[in-house]
């Protein structure tokens, strides 16, 4: 199987987003302006899954420990692989893209009421360049990319109604 950077195979590429809400503010994070994808624009935090690096002789849930350490990687902030179970699906939607021949397929995902969470200790990744903890009303406000970045605004949108 041919390894492609930023997809779980060469033909299938599965995006994870998480909306980290505290006190009734997502966690939003800003694009670089020399993003190659949405550049300056705000984004949520997660990332394309990969094929392990180490495959087990069987696992079950393997999206789970990947999108925790994209949080961890992309804000410092601690959430236990333990969360990423159905009932914190906010979104799920996939594609295909005829130019580049790769299904995508994307998830959205709620976390609240992180007992630890200090919404000033957000440690950022050099993928961004700034954090904001916003409502629901500032976030709608805000530019996601669109039109290709408005299914992150639509997990945002969901994730403050669950």
């Amino acid at each position: 199987m041919n390894k492609v950077p930023h997809q779980l195979t060469e033909n299938v590429k599965f995006l994870h987003k998480v909306a980290i809400i505290h006190q009734d503010k997502v966690l939003v994070l800003k694009r670089p302006s020399t993003a190659a994808s949405r550049p300056g624009s705000w984004d949520l935090p997660g990332g394309n899954v990969e094929w392990p690096a180490e495959m087990m002789e069987s696992g079950r849930n393997l999206h789970q420990a990947e999108i925790a350490r994209e949080v961890i990687e992309e804000t410092g902030l601690e959430v236990l692989p333990e969360v990423f179970e159905l009932e914190n699906m906010v979104h799920f939607f996939s594609y295909y893209d005829e130019r580049k021949a790769v299904y995508s397929i994307v998830c959205g995902w709620v976390v609240k009421n992180l007992t630890d969470l200090r919404p000033d200790q957000v440690l950022l990744s050099d993928e961004h360049t700034e954090y904001r903890w916003v409502t629901a009303d500032e976030a709608n406000s805000l530019n996601f990319g669109e039109p290709v970045g408005s299914f992150v605004k639509t997990i945002v949108q969901q994730a403050f109604k669950a």
